[in-house]
């Protein structure tokens, strides 16, 4: 399926490692042109090398709390059509939680805004299925997560038909280095029990959480709006852990 994004202005922060890089390898193979950052020049640098076949590749090291620097680089970019703020703390503390997924993630959207002025702009927030699922130890990161998600919906009815705002909320994601993985090693019973309970008896993959993504951010997905769309196995709320 032509997804038609080729040669669109894509941005994703937090796009060298797991599910951002990901999402970035997915957004180039569809030919869109793809401007990511991250906070550590060495994993910046190892995803460029991955994916140096792409010309149409940018990437920039930043730390998207400081708003002057975030705005600095958009405004580099000029026109974007799709943003995926993809920038959590992944915390249990409330302070990093606040000033990391809530207040730089509102920052950055509302720096952009002015930016998606193309055909069919989007915006599609990486959420998390904690926003609506009670957890043991979950405290600040689901209740972040799950008040980004109210303001994006929110954004979805302020700009209805002029841009499409979602969410998409990924369970449980492994991959090497992620917290799932270093979960894995420490506790590897209760990371079987995990997947145990888990419809599918396995986590997600960062490339299955990409492909949702990008579909989302396409314009084939142009009547998908405000939506929270949950790529989770089937596990719902049924297998909290």
């Amino acid at each position: 399926m032509n997804l038609g994004l080729s040669g669109k202005k894509v941005v994703v922060t937090g796009g060298s490692s797991g599910i951002g890089a990901a999402i970035v390898k997915t957004f180039l193979e569809e030919g869109a042109h793809v401007y990511f950052c991250g906070r550590d020049q060495i994993k910046i640098d190892t995803v460029l090398a991955e994916l140096a076949q792409y010309s149409h590749l940018h990437a920039k090291q930043l730390d998207v709390t400081q708003e002057q620097d975030f705005k600095a680089w958009i405004d580099e970019i000029g026109q974007v059509d799709v943003f995926v703020p993809n920038v959590s703390a992944l915390s249990s503390d409330w302070e990093q939680c606040i000033n990391t997924d809530v207040l730089a993630t509102v920052r950055n959207i509302d720096c952009v805004l002015p930016a998606l002025t193309g055909d069919n702009p989007a915006v599609t927030f990486i959420g998390s299925t904690s926003a609506s699922v009670s957890e043991r130890g979950g405290n600040a990161y689901g209740a972040m997560k799950a008040a980004v998600t109210h303001y994006v919906q929110s954004l979805s009815k302020t700009h209805a038909g002029k841009i499409r705002f979602n969410i998409v909320a990924p369970a449980a994601t492994l991959f090497d280095g992620g917290g799932w993985d270093k979960f894995r090693i420490a506790a590897p019973e209760r990371f079987e029990e995990k997947v145990n309970n888990l419809p599918m008896k396995r986590l997600a993959t960062p490339q299955e959480i990409a492909d949702g993504v990008v579909f989302v951010s396409s314009a084939r997905a142009s009547y998908i709006a405000g939506e929270v769309i949950h790529i989770d196995g089937g596990e719902a709320d049924s297998a909290s852990f």
